[in-house]
């Protein structure tokens, strides 16, 4: 009996310990990540350095496989909030733009900085510099907001126009005996055309070369406008194919000052008067970020705004896209509350699954039969399924570089049996109780009454789409298939002939939906999808934070990554899709 007592006493003394031990620990941790510092101290400067995406909602992005960066990918609307906040910042004394060549903003993402950026500049006396090794058009667009642009004397600026490049893989297929059976609505409509084709069609060299046109004007009028520089000299400066051209554009005044990063860091001191050689307080976006807190109101109204970004996917949960099944839980709630009294639905979608795009334009329709306006506003992108979610909107609102339109639907399914047999030497034989008991399958060839079914859904889910349009829009079907096929319409375009209400930004949006509800002088704005973060992505970014993971990937190598991606979502789909066949990269 005393053995038993003895070893009783020591187990629990050992699970007492254990506990103990495990209770400090925890709190230790929750310590860390409960700590927080709001001092950025006297004489700050903020800096702005964009590397990789930058999403419409902080965080709202997938984190890659091997991404243990510190960094959260904070988003768009909350940068511009942050540049807007330093105005009236008594420790923020300017702000200086490094440019960096693998920042990979859209054009309406790019607006929105460039923007934000002139509105610090003209409303405080405090400085705004911008400094880059290299500028490509998106980085020296963002530049132009600010007072004096300086370049490294080794440098470039390469403000070169725009441009696109299709790989087309039609010929390196049937040299693979590999064929794409592709069913497609809409002469526009693009997206199947490198599966297809050897070379862009007609129909899609027209409307790529009227939205490149689109973007290139806007390009020239903003220059043009902020810097004092003519139509006539920046046009020269862009034609020309010389690359060391920083006395050209010295003396066009596309930029200011040739200088080395320690030269500008030596003009920073005089404009803070500190003393040379002594360090400047640089206030990272990261940091910044963390420390200071923006009001979105206090009154029980409520404005949701609902980001709907990236490819929408059907029976998915992860970040950065947009699924029947998040967004179902998103608008049953909105529907629920007594204080929401109007949505704004934010697409950045270049689209993807009709299925999913039908089933959140039904939770549209839902949500206006119980009287709640809806405005939708557009980012770079709400093309085909992205602007079929948004076609029964009260309002659209989309900036003029907006990619929209693409109202189109297309099916593609991958016939291996030539490489198989042919190749390989691999056949497949079969055995079936009815003519259709074998799927559409890869080893097999599609039978004609496959295909004309194919053709069918395809051509009827275009059909539903048009009407869709027509309904939200107050259009007849006609009407709507005339602008339709496919094509792809800048927002500039598309308010001409009647897909977008109005140009403008997030903002304006945000203000006709509390107009329509008629509490424009008394409302909060509330954001969705509420990002939850894992405790396993808090810790790996303390610990990121303290010290560089040797498995991070470059910012160039996460692009290639982004171009694969991309690819591998396109060739996943097993059902009709209504999406963009392209993602913009501006540099």
């Amino acid at each position: 009996m005393k053995d038993f007592v003895k070893f009783l006493f020591a187990s629990c003394l050992g699970t007492i310990l254990a506990l103990t031990v495990g209770f400090f620990l925890l709190f230790s941790i929750a310590s860390i990540f409960s700590s927080k510092d709001t001092s950025i101290g006297s004489d700050g400067v903020l800096l702005l350095e964009f590397e990789g995406l930058i999403p419409e909602k902080t965080a709202n992005v997938q984190r890659g496989q091997f991404d243990f960066e510190s960094k959260k990918a904070i988003g768009v609307h909350r940068i511009t909030k942050l540049i807007k906040k330093a105005q009236s910042d008594k420790s923020i004394k300017g702000i200086v733009y490094k440019a960096s060549p693998f920042s990979s903003g859209g054009m309406v993402t790019n607006a929105s900085l460039r923007d934000a950026l002139q509105t610090f500049k003209d409303s405080t006396d405090k400085f705004v510099y911008s400094y880059g090794d290299f500028y490509s058009n998106s980085t020296y667009l963002l530049a132009t907001a600010a007072d004096s642009i300086f370049v490294n004397p080794n440098g470039s600026v390469d403000i070169n126009g725009y441009s696109t490049a299709i790989p087309f893989l039609k010929e390196g297929l049937d040299k693979l005996g590999v064929k794409m059976e592709v069913f497609y609505a809409g002469n526009f409509k693009s997206a199947t055309e490198p599966f297809r084709r050897y070379e862009m069609s007609p129909e899609n060299k027209i409307q790529t070369r009227a939205y490149l046109m689109d973007y290139y004007n806007s390009f020239l009028d903003e220059i043009t406008e902020h810097r004092a520089v003519s139509r006539e000299d920046l046009k020269s400066v862009i034609d020309d194919i010389e690359f060391n051209n920083l006395d050209d554009c010295l003396e066009k005044n596309i930029v200011d000052s040739k200088a080395y990063w320690y030269e500008v860091e030596d003009k920073i001191r005089d404009l803070l008067d500190i003393d040379d050689g002594k360090a400047i307080n640089y206030v990272s976006l990261q940091e910044y970020d963390s420390k200071k807190y923006i009001s979105s109101g206090s009154s029980s109204n409520k404005v949701a705004v609902v980001y709907a970004e990236g490819e929408i996917k059907y029976d998915v949960k992860e970040k950065g896209s947009v699924s029947e099944e998040i967004y179902h839980e998103i608008f049953d709630d909105l529907r629920k509350s007594n204080n929401v009294k109007a949505v704004v639905l934010r697409v950045n979608s270049p689209g993807g699954s009709a299925f999913t795009s039908d089933a959140i334009w039904r939770e549209m329709k839902e949500l206006q039969s119980r009287g709640i306006p809806l405005v939708a506003s557009f980012g770079d992108y709400a093309a085909s399924g992205g602007y079929y979610i948004a076609a029964r909107a009260d309002k659209i609102v989309a900036h003029p570089n907006t990619l929209t339109g693409s109202i189109g639907v297309f099916s593609m399914l991958i016939n291996a049996k030539e490489m198989m047999n042919d190749k390989l030497g691999i056949a497949f034989d079969s055995v079936k109780t009815s003519p259709h008991a074998i799927p559409f399958s890869p080893f097999f060839d599609l039978s004609p009454s496959q295909k004309q079914a194919l053709q069918k859904s395809t051509d009827d889910l275009y059909q539903k789409f048009l009407s869709r349009v027509a309904e939200g829009r107050g259009m007849t079907i006609d009407e709507v298939h005339e602008v339709a096929q496919g094509r792809v319409w800048t927002g500039k375009r598309a308010k001409e002939i009647g897909l977008v209400d109005e140009l403008g930004d997030l903002n304006d949006a945000i203000q006709l939906a509390a107009e329509l509800a008629n509490i424009e002088d008394d409302y909060k704005v509330t954001e969705f999808p509420k990002i939850k973060k894992e405790f396993w992505e808090e810790f790996i970014e303390q610990m990121a934070a303290q010290e560089t993971a040797s498995m991070s990937l470059s910012a160039k190598e996460k692009q290639f990554l982004k171009y694969y991606q991309d690819y591998r979502n396109l060739l996943s789909y097993d059902e009709p899709m209504a999406r963009l066949p392209f993602q913009i990269v501006c540099e």
